[in-house]
């Protein structure tokens, strides 16, 4: 087939299923070209290596994971777990509980911990998975330093809360406007100039990046910020990091120098 013909034939697909666009304005190709537009300094995007969250320790835990779909990598929870003991976080909020794995790890290290969903009902009404709904908050429900939040997250009163925190989570809709503002709504109520922000799902594999989140991010954050927004090696996070630290320009297929050691044990959930 050639480029006519193929043009002809997508075109006719569009003609008869125009929801079809919306895969071509979401291509992380054309992303690319409009995260780059607006933000061409980004162009050698900073990371940071995930060794640099360990500091002084040699190993971290990670648990509960699930090992299933729609899930974060177990560095990613790791990461966060590390942050909480090297920053001594005591206060901490998500956006978006899904299975409460990431909640759960959390709670192990820091004090009080926040999660926010959109409640079940509202999910029911969007015709969502009846299953999928029930398998919310499976690792966090009845975990005593874990506060479950409903609303949606574009709209809640954070205000409400009476509480600012160390580190915030966000990994909700993955929709360049939608995490544009819940990062604008949730900076105020980041504790000090020492708190912290990580964004999941920055990349789609910890070498490429997603570029329709990173839109979302750096249009969301207050401009003086953006020097210290970097992604992290080996997750599939970003992070705003207002801190002096090393880092190098964000590549894919860099020379291996390290590996991880994954000791697994299966536990039942009672």
């Amino acid at each position: 087939m050639n480029k006519f013909q193929k043009f002809i034939k997508g075109f006719s697909r569009l003609i008869s299923k125009p929801y079809l666009i919306n895969t071509i304005l979401e291509d992380n190709s054309y992303m690319k070209e409009i995260f780059l537009k607006k933000y061409p300094e980004k162009k050698d995007i900073r990371e940071i290596q995930f060794k640099h969250f360990l500091g002084t320790e040699t190993k971290i835990s990670v648990s509960p994971f699930a090992f299933l779909g729609g899930a974060s990598l177990p560095t990613d929870l790791a990461l966060l777990n590390l942050i909480c003991k090297k920053h001594n976080v005591e206060d901490y909020l998500e956006i978006g509980t899904w299975r409460g794995e990431s909640v759960a790890n959390v709670s192990n290290y820091a004090k009080d911990c926040y999660t926010l969903n959109l409640p079940d009902e509202t999910m029911l009404e969007m015709e969502l998975d009846e299953k999928y709904v029930k398998m919310h908050r499976f690792y966090s429900e009845g975990v005593g330093n874990i506060t479950h939040l409903f609303g949606d997250s574009q709209s809640f009163d954070y205000k409400s809360l009476n509480k600012k925190f160390d580190l915030i989570f966000i990994d909700g809709d993955h929709h360049a406007k939608a995490i544009e503002k819940d990062s604008k709504n949730i900076f105020n109520f980041l504790k000090n100039k020492s708190s912290i922000i990580v964004w999941h799902d920055a990349k789609i594999d910890p070498e490429t990046l997603r570029f329709e989140v990173l839109i979302g991010i750096f249009s969301g954050m207050p401009r003086e910020t953006h020097k210290h927004i970097y992604l992290v090696s080996n997750t599939l996070c970003a992070i705003y990091y207002p801190f002096e630290v090393e880092t190098s320009v964000f590549e894919a297929n860099k020379q291996i120098n390290q590996y991880f050691n994954i000791d697994l044990e299966i536990k039942s959930k009672k």
